[in-house]
């Protein structure tokens, strides 16, 4: 068995597990949060936390050893402009992902703390800023996608 299309295929779950799983949470917490019931975005917020440290954490992860493992197997792609062009957008991808946790984390504490009534406009800017951020990576995982199977040449 050729190792490089091992490392490929888990590079493609992990890949498939990260835009699911994103889809996923935002669907999910779009529909909690939209309830306006306090007690439902409470539990969804503390879900959301948990699926992205279980299942996009590990899942980037599973990304960055498959790749690793690609780039070992076949040093020679490390000069594909494509691939070049993917890292860097991963990157950004990366940079919209981290302020997301810290705004989970933040949206978590607060909704913690609030009344039993309704959420305060400050979890709701957090809110927005949380799908603003989602909503601008988005389409840069789909262009890594597209550039990682269509492999352009520039």
């Amino acid at each position: 068995m050729n190792a490089y299309l091992v490392f490929k295929a888990l590079h493609v779950l992990g890949a498939m597990v990260v835009f699911g799983t994103g889809i996923g949470i935002a669907w999910y917490a779009l529909r909690g949060w939209r309830t306006g019931d306090i007690h439902i975005m409470q539990w969804i917020s503390a879900e959301t936390v948990a699926a992205d440290w279980i299942f996009t954490a590990a899942a980037i992860l599973l990304l960055l050893g498959s790749a690793s493992g690609m780039l070992y197997a076949s040093p020679t792609l490390l000069e594909m402009p494509w691939l070049r062009l993917s890292a860097f957008l991963t990157f950004l991808v990366f940079c919209l992902w981290v302020p997301v946790v810290f705004i989970q984390y933040n949206i978590r504490r607060r909704l913690r703390t609030a009344p039993a009534r309704e959420a305060s406009p400050g979890i709701r800017r957090l809110l927005v800023c949380w799908y603003l951020l989602g909503a601008l990576a988005l389409p840069l995982m789909v262009a890594i996608v597209f550039l990682m199977v269509m492999k352009p040449a520039f």
